[in-house]
């Protein structure tokens, strides 16, 4: 015999797919319920009204932590400034000592030809209530009080006449 093309002996055979056995199914009440009209309505608005107070938390998140920012950078500005203003108060405070220092006045006096003043030179006076001078408040008091003093010398002067 002569040689065969294909040897068919050793080909293994595929078994078919088997269809797997179907289960009977029963249907029962039961289950998820219908909504009623309102009931969907109302579901809906929980969940819209739900949905906005997530997306107001969310706002006012980011508006309070804007504001935060802002906040600490004016904070940072202002102690900038602050420690500019207290370099700036040391520096006249520091000048201000050195001038005013007695050392410092003395020699001035001294370079301006100013003594010290002597017991002797001192005189006191007294003066009586007519001599005292007073200084009015303002302006407006002045010319009051002059008008007065005017008005008070014409009738004194219209009160002798007569």
């Amino acid at each position: 015999m002569g040689q065969a093309a294909y040897d068919m002996t050793e080909v293994r055979r595929r078994r078919a797919p088997q269809a797997q056995p179907k289960v009977p199914l029963r249907v029962e009440k039961g289950g998820k319920k219908r909504l009623n009209p309102v009931r969907a309505a109302m579901q809906h608005a929980l969940q819209l009204v739900g949905a906005a107070l997530l997306v107001g938390f969310a706002v006012s998140l980011l508006w309070s932590e804007a504001q935060l920012v802002e906040l600490n950078s004016q904070i940072q500005s202002a102690k900038a400034e602050l420690v500019s203003e207290q370099s700036q108060y040391t520096y006249y405070n520091s000048a201000l000592n050195s001038r005013t220092n007695i050392t410092s006045v003395e020699e001035t006096a001294t370079r301006l030809g100013l003594m010290k003043i002597d017991q002797s030179q001192i005189t006191y006076i007294r003066l009586d209530e007519g001599s005292v001078l007073v200084r009015k408040a303002s302006a407006v008091r002045q010319w009051s009080d002059l008008l007065h003093d005017g008005a008070m010398t014409i009738l004194a002067s219209v009160r002798t006449a007569k």
